[in-house]
């Protein structure tokens, strides 16, 4: 069994350098997002997706090439960023950084600590992992999850979690026991 974590392609606030996490106002994908979701190649027999609209539209464009339905599981949504999500990633990139090497840490305004965001993810899919055993899933997300799923660290501990680049339409792909 393996499980195919995809981040979602390219949104309108990937381009206008706006810090996403869970903001109703980050919108979908653009045309360059589209495109990258149709070129995406990855099979599986689950397809699990990320409420937020740009996972959403992400997971349908697989969806349509693979013939899956779209799962959709709200446990697997960026990390919540209070005051910090609208505003422009340069302005705020020390205070993200800091949440990442200190993952007990709440951002401003409200939200969830990566430590927080951590045990969501790896909650959830240990759920569904166990749900779709011996089933190929993919998981269309976002990068925090993404980081947070495959990190050898634990944030829990107050490890701090390196912030690695996760690009937009990257699949990595983990088995259980791994990441899950």
């Amino acid at each position: 069994m393996a499980v195919h974590l995809v981040r979602h392609g390219q949104s309108a606030w990937n381009v206008a350098g706006r810090v996403q996490g869970q903001s109703p106002r980050a919108g979908s994908l653009t045309a360059a997002g589209r495109a990258q979701a149709a070129a995406l190649d990855v099979t599986g027999t689950v397809l699990v997706s990320s409420d937020l609209p740009r996972a959403r539209e992400t997971a349908e464009i697989i969806a349509a090439r693979l013939g899956l339905p779209v799962l959709v599981d709200a446990g697997l949504r960026e990390q919540r960023l209070g005051a910090l999500e609208g505003r422009r990633f340069a302005e705020v990139q020390p205070v993200i950084d800091g949440l990442w090497a200190h993952p007990l840490r709440l951002p401003p305004g409200g939200g969830e600590s990566v430590a927080d965001l951590h045990l969501r993810v790896r909650r959830t899919l240990g759920r569904l992992a166990a749900r779709h055993a011996g089933e190929e899933l993919v998981v269309v997300t976002h990068g925090g999850p993404i980081r947070v799923a495959t990190t050898g660290v634990d944030p829990v501990s107050g490890s701090a979690v390196p912030r690695v680049a996760v690009g937009n339409a990257a699949v990595i792909t983990v088995r259980p026991g791994a990441a899950v």
